[in-house]
């Protein structure tokens, strides 16, 4: 048969399925009947990569996410086998039904929604002003980032209708009305036309950020404005009870992999050259661990700390460069290969083989036609992977390295892959 597109398979297998399936799932069916063909060793994140970024970047999309590395097609409504797409449904229809009595509130009530919202948020000081001689600025108050800037800011909302977008103009007279160590907020149940997207980012001029009427209700829900969440009881199928067969993604199969990635001393463009001076040194000669303990510290200013110094030793060993014996570091034979020829895409094989969805943000990268933000990368891994992360550090940790291999490049917008 003729091979097909990553998407087109996934469609064609979600069409035929009665639930939502994950990448891992969708890439196992599509691979056992040959309708895909890929060369590289981790076909189910190239899966994922195209399907997340087919969802967030093409509006007329025929896929969606349901619950957590879910997909499903957009008119699949209902599956005894997976509850979350009834509860979506449900959701969705909240979220038409909420977008249409905003429109038809008063808008004085509108302003006082939106304030409330913002102290969900994290604004401080917010205050609705009075409904005349206000100069077009309806909210005012304070973001307060880690209790280092206060940010005024000054918020202009507008209860449309859909399809009565905001143009530009508005942007210039909220500017026009803001002193000069303000920033401008302009919220909409509507849209924002071309020309106010491209104002609000005009440089030298005032920072505007918009928000429409989808990403009000996101914000609407997410902090519990306007909406209730109730609690009830659903049952499903367990699976386990009819099937001896242990799942593709049980948590089991992961353990050859290391969560965990830390940088390494020298600056954060010198990793790679960092991790060469230890591999040449360990070349020469089989090292005490705690004579290579001694030397992070007292070749690296920064490194202060014997705790420290052994946790920068763990870098190539999680990546399978190195390993102790007998209280001695020793090069594997991955470490050796790459040490005596600095090839820096053995080095990207040997870390991909052995950190967990390392390789895997490249290809996300690869796959995303727009910069993604460290933000949507760790949403993308927890969305699809078993992982729980609470911070952007292993994320973050992640990338420098593919920085310093070459693989990505960090952009205004964001990461982009190379």
């Amino acid at each position: 048969m003729n091979k097909l597109s990553f998407k087109e398979a996934a469609l064609k297998i979600l069409k035929e399925a009665d639930e939502p399936l994950s990448a891992k799932e969708i890439t196992k069916i599509a691979l056992s009947e040959g309708m895909i063909e890929t060369i590289g060793d981790t076909p189910e994140a190239t899966m994922a990569a195209k399907l997340y970024t087919d969802i967030n970047n093409n509006s007329s999309s025929k896929l969606k996410k349901i619950g957590r590395g879910l997909f499903a097609l957009k008119n699949q409504k209902e599956s005894a086998k997976s509850p979350l797409l009834a509860i979506q449904s449900q959701n969705d229809l909240v979220k038409k039904n909420l977008i249409e009595k905003i429109q038809d509130m008063d808008p004085y009530q509108f302003e006082y929604l939106v304030a409330e919202l913002l102290q969900k948020i994290g604004y401080e000081n917010v205050e609705v002003t009075k409904r005349s001689g206000d100069k077009g600025i309806d909210v005012v108050g304070n973001l307060t980032v880690g209790g280092l800037t206060n940010v005024k800011t000054v918020i202009q909302v507008k209860r449309y209708k859909t399809g009565n977008n905001i143009s530009g103009k508005y942007i210039t007279q909220l500017r026009g009305s803001a002193e000069v160590d303000q920033r401008g907020l302009i919220i909409t149940t509507s849209d924002f036309t071309k020309d106010a997207l491209t104002e609000s980012k005009a440089t030298k001029k005032m920072p505007v950020s918009l928000v429409n009427g989808e990403k009000l209700i996101e914000l609407l829900f997410k902090y519990k404005v306007g909406v209730k969440e109730e609690i009830v009881s659903v049952y499903s199928i367990d699976s386990e009870l009819f099937e001896n067969e242990i799942s593709d993604t049980s948590p089991k199969l992961l353990l050859d992999k290391s969560r965990a990635i830390w940088p390494l001393p020298g600056g954060i463009n010198s990793y790679v050259d960092t991790l060469n001076l230890l591999l040449d040194k360990i070349a020469l000669r089989n090292y005490q661990r705690n004579e290579l303990v001694n030397w992070f510290i007292s070749d690296f200013e920064n490194v202060s700390s014997n705790k420290t110094a052994y946790g920068y030793l763990n870098v190539p060993k999680n990546m399978g460069l190195i390993d102790f014996l007998d209280g001695k570091v020793i090069l594997t034979n991955e470490g050796k290969i790459y040490q005596e020829s600095k090839n820096l895409e053995i080095l990207f094989k040997t870390i991909s083989d052995h950190i967990y969805v390392f390789e895997e943000i490249h290809t996300f990268l690869l796959g995303s036609t727009k910069p993604k933000t460290d933000q949507e990368i760790l949403e993308y891994i927890t969305e699809n992977f078993d992982v729980n992360w609470s911070t952007l550090a292993q994320v973050n940790f992640r990338l420098l390295w593919l920085i310093n291999l070459g693989k990505v490049k960090k952009t205004e917008e964001g990461y982009k892959g190379l």
